[in-house]
């Protein structure tokens, strides 16, 4: 089976334990895990991002999105244009964004599908809580690449997974629209084959790029 990042031949398989029985595959030449299949429905996927609390009355999550931006974003960029990229039901990121100075567009394809944002370009982009969910990484990152000027940044937000020996007793695939899981060793394939600079990773979940 091929990695959807890196096209290689996938050999290594994890499953995991009942009740929730699933089979996941480990690409060993970038070390994305990811579900073998099938992926959760359209309409399952909807029904799972509107239960999420991902509003501005919740203040964990703007203390989260906050510290991100603190981290991931202000060091390298503090003005200019940015997309905020599966911005959700409440896109909270791109409103502090703007509170901060940036020009912010939102897409994401439930919420906000507008496919003129996705032909434009960006001096700053974010995905916070995103690429876990997307099918064919390689086409989105790919994609985000594109909508990048150059110098621009990328900044993202998603769990580092912990390797092939823990991965089972992992939380964080126990989510059913979380279907790919990356590495730092992954994060560096995706620098080198979109030609990307790595500025920032706290080697858990935050990692910034920028476009060379």
């Amino acid at each position: 089976m091929k990695c959807p990042l890196c096209q290689a031949r996938a050999e290594g398989r994890i499953t995991t334990p009942p009740p929730d029985v699933k089979t996941y595959r480990h690409c060993g030449f970038c070390d994305l895990i990811f579900l073998e299949g099938p992926y959760p429905a359209r309409d399952e996927e909807h029904r799972r991002y509107l239960e999420h609390e991902n509003t501005p009355d919740n203040t964990g999550y703007v203390r989260m999105l906050e510290s991100f931006l603190k981290q991931a974003v202000l060091p390298y960029i503090n003005e200019g244009s940015a997309l905020d990229f599966g911005s959700g039901p409440g896109p909270v990121l791109a409103d502090l964004m703007a509170d901060i100075g940036f020009d912010v567009a939102i897409y994401d394809p439930f919420f906000a599908p507008c496919p003129d944002v996705m032909s434009q370009q960006y001096h700053l982009i974010t995905a916070t809580e995103v690429m876990e969910h997307v099918f064919y990484p390689c086409h989105v990152i790919a994609e985000l690449n594109h909508c990048l000027l150059s110098s621009g940044i990328l900044a993202l937000m998603t769990h580092f997974h912990p390797g092939v020996a823990e991965f089972i007793n992992w939380w964080y695939h126990r989510d059913p629209t979380h279907v790919m899981f990356y590495s730092l060793r992954t994060m560096n394939w995706i620098a080198c084959h979109f030609d990307l600079t790595m500025l920032k990773t706290d080697k858990q979940k935050i990692i910034t790029f920028r476009k060379n």
